[in-house]
């Protein structure tokens, strides 16, 4: 006969959670969490919801919003909108027309860029400075940093702070035609 070998009962043990382990649950969790307020924010701003700042990313200075980088027009009395219809002239045209309307900006200046952008300008002067712009689409083709050249000391004694200008050039974005230049 067979001997019956005597059963063990062994109880599960509960072992309290290794250290390390918790650790890194409680770091997934912080991370899981970052990212789902990452997503919401991203969510947010791509639908159009309210003004949010730009999430700072490491390594990458913040990109200038519109109000700081366009403050000298703002000061002019022209504001500037943002539409979703397509223009007729292209981004690309309206650097070459503006290049060409504006030779040493394209030629000397240190950046460009082309903005297609609802242009709002109203005409407050009597008699009449320029034409009444509201809500026309435009090009805004931006020419930073060109070199300020020096006056001849005899001309203008006191040296001048500034090192350099922007011009902003407003295309008509149907036409291409040029509808204004604002140096600052």
């Amino acid at each position: 006969m067979a001997r019956k070998q005597p059963q063990r009962l062994t109880r599960a043990r509960k072992t309290p959670m290794s250290r390390p382990r918790l650790a890194s649950g409680v770091i997934g969790g912080i991370l899981v969490g970052l990212c789902a307020l990452w997503f919401g924010w991203l969510l947010l701003h791509q639908l159009g919801g309210p003004a949010l700042p730009p999430l700072p990313v490491i390594g990458f200075l913040p990109t200038p919003t519109s109000n700081a980088q366009f403050a000298a027009l703002t000061a002019e009395g022209i504001t500037l909108g943002h539409t979703d219809q397509t223009p007729t002239v292209s981004q690309q045209q309206a650097l070459q027309i503006a290049s060409q309307l504006e030779p040493d900006a394209a030629s000397l200046s240190k950046s460009s860029s082309a903005q297609y952008v609802l242009l709002n300008y109203p005409n407050k002067s009597t008699p009449a400075a320029h034409a009444n712009f509201n809500g026309v689409p435009s090009w805004l083709v931006v020419y930073q940093k060109i070199p300020l050249k020096s006056a001849a000391a005899s001309v203008d004694p006191t040296p001048s702070s500034r090192t350099s200008y922007d011009v902003y050039v407003f295309l008509d974005a149907n036409s291409g035609k040029e509808l204004f230049v604002v140096q600052v």
